[in-house]
């Protein structure tokens, strides 16, 4: 048979299968015979045979298919490297391309045989704190349990009386402020918590607190008479009661939310932190004999870092103020680490990048 039309043949063929493209490049789908010049392929280094899954070509086929003794196997005197073995599924193969989730076919290098690859898109880590990690991740459940109670047993003493909570009214916000993040990620956490049905009345309680002592009244007897009830219910909360005579609260709110957007009380939290550390630890025997408070600092400065890019904040979702707070993070887990193992070098590089982050943040971004 005339190759031309042989091509011409098995263009067609292909063109059925969505395909006749590839084909057009090898040997072209027009009848010209300069299109068979330039599509048939070198030989001389090839040796293929059709694939063991292909059906045997009867002896009915119009094509015939010989090989000289010694050269290149042919058909009707066309080499046969110019065809592929499966055109169909080469055809197929290379239309668009392999999508994702779908299942692609390709031959195995080493026998020739049919294997299957299957592509499946990697699921998403939840996102619930600014920096994009789970409440787990930025804060394990003991330094979260810890820090409660640090907070409970600090409003505890500034609440026994008017003067001690007079004294101390400035120190007061950030506590209460800390304590409401903490309530919302005890709410967010995988770990179970005794109270943690009841964390979202800790959490108002907490910054209803916050509120009164930074308003202008908050030096009265009426303002201690108010912040002392609600430090009293969210002592009953921790404990263990069910709250009474409290109005219903949102199950969820967002970390910024949960203090009114406040970003200074918590910044003040996390200065207390660094200057608690400068001023017990500046030793190796420092270290060691400050080890737990220390590394519970640690984790209280990389869960506040890790949530001040969080919704509820003024500067969530930019991406500067996202970046200096990466260091204070850091710096607070290489600070926990340091006082766990007791390297001291690694605590001075904790320091000073939480001093660092804090110092090119706020000429920038100031709360």
């Amino acid at each position: 048979m005339n190759p031309t039309i042989l091509i011409q043949r098995f263009c067609c063929g292909v063109l059925l299968a969505g395909a006749c493209g590839l084909l057009v490049s090898i040997a072209g789908c027009g009848g010209s015979n300069e299109g068979v010049a330039k599509g048939t392929a070198n030989t001389n280094d090839s040796k293929a045979k059709p694939d063991k899954g292909e059906p045997k070509r009867s002896k009915s086929d119009d094509s015939k298919s010989e090989a000289t003794a010694g050269g290149p196997k042919t058909i009707d005197g066309i080499p046969y490297d110019v065809f592929f073995d499966k055109p169909l599924t080469v055809a197929k193969n290379t239309q668009t391309g392999a999508a994702a989730n779908t299942t692609v076919a390709a031959n195995d290098a080493s026998n020739g045989t049919p294997t299957t690859e299957t592509t499946t898109p990697a699921k998403e880590t939840p996102k619930e704190a600014g920096g994009g990690a789970s409440t787990k991740d930025i804060i394990d459940k003991d330094s979260l349990t810890n820090e409660i109670k640090n907070v409970r047993n600090y409003l505890a003493g500034k609440t026994a009386s008017v003067s001690t909570y007079n004294s101390s009214l400035l120190e007061i916000a950030p506590e209460a402020a800390t304590l409401a993040v903490l309530a919302v990620a005890v709410s967010k956490h995988p770990d179970d918590f005794s109270w943690k049905k009841n964390a979202k009345y800790v959490r108002d309680l907490s910054w209803k607190i916050g509120e009164i002592t930074l308003s202008k009244d908050g030096k009265t007897k009426n303002s201690f008479d108010t912040v002392s009830e609600a430090f009293a219910k969210i002592d009953d909360i921790l404990k263990g009661s069910e709250p009474a005579g409290l109005p219903d609260a949102e199950a969820e709110k967002a970390f910024g939310d949960a203090v009114g957007g406040n970003l200074v009380a918590i910044m003040k939290r996390i200065k207390k932190s660094e200057e608690v550390l400068k001023t017990n630890v500046s030793s190796e025997a420092g270290l060691k004999k400050e080890a737990e408070k220390t590394a519970q600092e640690g984790a209280v400065l990389t869960f506040l870092g890790s949530i001040l890019s969080a919704p509820g904040f003024g500067w969530d979702g930019d991406a500067e103020f996202a970046m200096f707070a990466k260091p204070l993070i850091e710096g607070g887990k290489q600070i926990t680490e340091a006082a766990k193992s007791g390297n001291f070098a690694l605590y001075g590089e904790g320091i000073i990048k939480v001093s660092k982050s804090c110092n090119d943040c706020h000429p920038k971004f100031k709360p």
